[in-house]
Order: structure tokens, then C-alpha cells, then sequence
């Protein structure tokens, strides 16, 4: 089930971004570091499903002369009110002529309220306009850009931000009950009658000035110039990138559809196959351990990132470490051949919302992966190439015995932004759903793989 917050961005998101042309936010924690001016970072591991990270700097921090940012554009606000009210109920009875019956029934519901004030911040196009023209990058370089400039990262910062202007209190319930009765003729007549039910009531409070979706420009930098892509190219980098003999990313992957997905993900899966059965073991026990613990998750990424770009990489605590040291020699050089698909699938991991990472490490646990995987598979290549709206018919053999909310494979599909039927099992394609839906196939992937080679 997608967090609450997740729930408030989604439906905020389809009242005021009906385009979907803004990022939602995932995370409540990290929401307040993404607002306009900021600068984010995104590594470039896969075309598929890209993620931005803030870096804790502004354009202000890499700009000269130091001057303040011009003011932002104060649009709204907008009144939002959220209701939902749901109950889903059956019940059966059997009974023979002379032996007696049995009935039983059950029911579901669920709830929830949220009411706010949502504004919009945003850059004039001005003001861009006029920095452009007014200031150059600080020289040197500022540190944090030679270090995302060695990484392969790109640079983009936020331009515009939908956010709460109050505290705002999300309030779910969800209640399950149950009866049953039966009725035994004989000598003896056996009669009895049960029921009960389990409530739950969750109240997540958002502060004023929360972050819910946030649209971003890409920075491009040459030399002392920069410039500012509001439309950000696939195939434009931040920094020119070295020029090398090796295969680059264009040659890697020859498709941006599902084939192309698909050959990246096991290209990087194959690369598993030469780990022994115990270091497998070992590794898949920690990966189990970081879904339900996202700062050792992003602990490890960041270090093994740094150790594939550096050379060495620097220990980690926490239930980190025993991963990471799968995956390096003594003299703390990753091996390339282990550390480079670890990588890829954390920054898969990374792409998801708590909530899908939790169901992966309860399927992963449960040696259910690959359900839900030919299930992501399906969606992905009947959507494909993924650019427009479409109704996707799902194969009943792919869904199992049951097919709703309460299934982990919906739950896994709903927190990728897509819309699911019960009645005639259909997935409503988006295309802004892509990315988290390719990270989710390759999170499955290669978690896969890792089970079938233990």
C-alpha cells in the first residue's frame, strides 16, 4: 500500500499537473530540499529510470559575483480537498438437504481525508535570463562539481514547485470484519455463530512549505559558461564527457523500448554469474536487509559509486557493510565485474517508494519474485515504446488466484502511477510512469537472478 503522502502528491498532482509534466515527490522526508534555485544531480547507469538527488546547493553557491536569487512567482493558492470512501463486501453460504450448512461472510473498507492550501513557486523566465547574462561560474570550480563532474553526474536545478502552504494532517482508516456460521443436524444439533473485526487508523501530519512535485532545467557548462535547458535533452550532458575507446551508453543499449531495457538489465544480471554460490548467498541476506532500510541503501550506493569512480571504496556501517565487502578486494578496489550490476540494481532500488521496496523484500523472503516480474514484463512490453495513454489487458494466468488492492503485484504497479482495473483486469498506461516502472523490472531482474544463481 503507497504511503500517505504518496497518496496526497498523486491526487494533487491530477487536479493541478493533469499533463503530469512535474516530478512527484516520494519522500516526505527529503521534500523540503527541492525547492526552486536548488540544484540536483542524476547519474546516468541507465536511460530507463533516472532519479534526481538534491546536493544541498543552490545556483547561487556555483555562481559569481555572489549576488542573492531574484524572487519567485507566488501563484495560487489553490483550495485541494481529498475524500475517499470505499467498502468491498461478499458473503456465501453452502448448504445439503439433511446435513446441515455453513455461511460465512467478509467485508473491507477503507478511508481517507486530507484538506490544503497548495501554491506554486516558480522562476520567471526573466530572471534566467538576466543571471545568464549577469554571472559566470565561480572559478575554481566549486568541489561539489568536480566530484559530480567525476562521476559521470548530471546537473539540473529546480525551477518550479507545487507545496503546501499549512500543515496539512492526512487521516486513513481501514477496517477489516469477518462472520461466520454453522449448522450440524442429528441426535445432537451443533449450532455456532462467530464474528470480529481488526481496525487501523493512521494520521500522517505534512508540514507548511512541503515540497509535492517540483518541475526541473538542465545546466549545461562549458568552461566559465553555462546555460539553462528547459526542455533537458537525453543525449546532452552537463559536463563534456572524456572522450574513450571503450562502448559508450549510446552503443550499450541500441533501443529506448522494452528491448532495450530488457538487454540492459540482463546484460548487467550476466555479469552476476561468475559469484560463487556462498558470496551470493551473503549478498542477496544484506540486499534483503537494505529494502527495509533506505540510509544504509543510499550508504552503500553512495560508496560504491565512489569506489567504481575513484578506485577505493571507503567502509560503511550499519548492515551496509557486510554488502560492500562483497564486493571489494582487501585493498578496497571494487571488482567491477560484482560491483557494477550491485550498482545498477541500487540505483533501481533507489528509484522506488518505500512502500515497493518493502514488497520486494517480502517477496524476496517469500521466493516470489517471479510472479510480479512477468507481471512488470507484461505491462512493459504491451505498453511499448511507452508515449502514449493505452488500456492494457492483462493474461489471466499471469494474475494467480486473486487480483486487487490487497495483491503486493497491484500495489507494486499502483505506486508507479499507473491505474488498475479489478473487473476486467487492466492496466491503465501512462507514460509518465516509465521510469519507476523500468526500475521496478530491473529491481525484479536482477533480484531474480541473484535467487536462481544461490
Amino acid at each position: 500500500m503507497s504511503s500517505a503522502f504518496e497518496r496526497v502528491v498523486k491526487s494533487v498532482g491530477l487536479e493541478l499537473d493533469p499533463g503530469r509534466e512535474l516530478v512527484p515527490m516520494h519522500s516526505l522526508q527529503s521534500s523540503a530540499s527541492f525547492q526552486p534555485y536548488r540544484l540536483l544531480s542524476r547519474k546516468a547507469s541507465s536511460r530507463f529510470f533516472r532519479r534526481y538527488t538534491h546536493v544541498n546547493l543552490s545556483i547561487r553557491d556555483i555562481l559569481e559575483p555572489d549576488a542573492p536569487e531574484p524572487a519567485v512567482e507566488h501563484v495560487g493558492p489553490f483550495h485541494f480537498q481529498d475524500a475517499v470512501d470505499g467498502h468491498l463486501g461478499g458473503s456465501v453460504e453452502v448448504a445439503a438437504p439433511g446435513q446441515g450448512k455453513i455461511a460465512g461472510g467478509a467485508a473491507v473498507s477503507g478511508s481517507s481525508s486530507a484538506s490544503m492550501n497548495v501554491c506554486k513557486l516558480q522562476v520567471p523566465p526573466n530572471s534566467w535570463v538576466a543571471m545568464l547574462r549577469e554571472r559566470r561560474l565561480r572559478q575554481p570550480e566549486h568541489k561539489v562539481l568536480r566530484e559530480l563532474r567525476s562521476r559521470g553526474h548530471d546537473v539540473f536545478v529546480v525551477t518550479e514547485v507545487l507545496q503546501t502552504q499549512k500543515e496539512v494532517e492526512v487521516t486513513r482508516t481501514h477496517k477489516h470484519e469477518g462472520s461466520g456460521q454453522f449448522s450440524l443436524p442429528g441426535g445432537m444439533c451443533l449450532q455456532g455463530e462467530g464474528k470480529g473485526h481488526l481496525s487501523r487508523k493512521k494520521t500522517v501530519t505534512i508540514p507548511s512549505g512541503s515540497v509535492l512535485a517540483f518541475r526541473v532545467a538542465q545546466l549545461v557548462f562549458t568552461g566559465p559558461e553555462w546555460d539553462v535547458l528547459f526542455v533537458p535533452e537525453k543525449k546532452r550532458r552537463t559536463f563534456t564527457p572524456p572522450q574513450t575507446d571503450g562502448v559508450g551508453e549510446d552503443q550499450r543499449v541500441s533501443t529506448e523500448d522494452f528491448r532495450g531495457l530488457q538487454a540492459e538489465a540482463k546484460a548487467w544480471a550476466g555479469l552476476l554469474e561468475s559469484m560463487s554460490k556462498t558470496l551470493c548467498e551473503q549478498l542477496l541476506r544484506g540486499l534483503g536487509q537494505l529494502l527495509r532500510d533506505e540510509p544504509a541503501l543510499h550508504g552503500l550506493e553512495e560508496s560504491l559509486e565512489q569506489g567504481l569512480c575513484c578506485g577505493r571504496a571507503e567502509p560503511v556501517p550499519g548492515p551496509a557493510g557486510p554488502v560492500l565487502e562483497c564486493l571489494v578486494l582487501p585493498c578496497r578496489t571494487p571488482v567491477e565485474e560484482l560491483a557494477g550490476p550491485v550498482a545498477y540494481l541500487l540505483g533501481a532500488l533507489a528509484a522506488l517508494s518505500g512502500a515497493q521496496r518493502l514488497l520486494l523484500a517480502e517477496a524476496l523472503e517469500a521466493s516470489a519474485l517471479p510472479e510480479p516480474l512477468e507481471l512488470v514484463e507484461e505491462v512493459l512490453e504491451q505498453s511499448s515504446p511507452w508515449q502514449e495513454r493505452r488500456a492494457l489487458s492483462l493474461p489471466p494466468g499471469l494474475l494467480g488466484d486473486s487480483w486487487g488492492p490487497e495483491v503486493p503485484a497491484w500495489t507494486l504497479l499502483e505506486a508507479c502511477g499507473l491505474e488498475l482495473q479489478v473487473d476486467a483486469p487492466q492496466v491503465g498506461w501512462e507514460p509518465a510512469a516509465q521510469g519507476c516502472t523500468c526500475a521496478l523490472y530491473a529491481s525484479l531482474a536482477l533480484l531474480s537472478k541473484l535467487s536462481q544463481l544461490c
